[in-house]
């Protein structure tokens, strides 16, 4: 069986720390056995609590340990920060998601400020 990339990681950060299973088993709490079977590719997946426990007590992220990589940049200009943020289908407003009515709405709402202010700025 294919040792899954999770297992691969996990492995991996746990012997750049010197640690054994046991001394892993014993920093996260998560059991010998479940280890064991991750990194040996006999089970394919941590469920997220596990997973969680695992990453802090290796001082990694979740992400690093899945093999995600989180793409960071910072966006300076209003415009584009707005247009990534309107790109996203996991907006949420109170814990609903918003419809892309609402999305145009708000976009429709932030283009009106930001010529307001380019106005105002220019009348100075």
């Amino acid at each position: 069986m294919n040792i899954s990339e999770l297992g691969q990681n996990i492995k991996k950060v746990r012997d750049q720390k010197g640690w054994t299973l046991n001394k892993l088993k014993q920093e996260s709490g998560v059991g010998y056995a479940t280890l064991h079977d991750i990194e040996n590719g006999k089970s394919q997946n941590l469920n997220s609590s596990n997973l969680e426990k695992v990453a802090k007590a290796l001082d990694v992220t979740t992400n690093e340990l899945l093999g995600i990589d989180v793409v960071e940049y910072t966006v300076i200009d209003l415009e584009e920060t707005l247009d990534a943020v309107f790109q996203s289908d996991e907006l949420e407003l109170d814990g609903v998601l918003i419809n892309s009515d609402e999305k145009e709405e708000l976009k429709d709402l932030f283009a009106v400020a930001i010529n307001n202010i380019r106005r105002r700025r220019r009348n100075k």
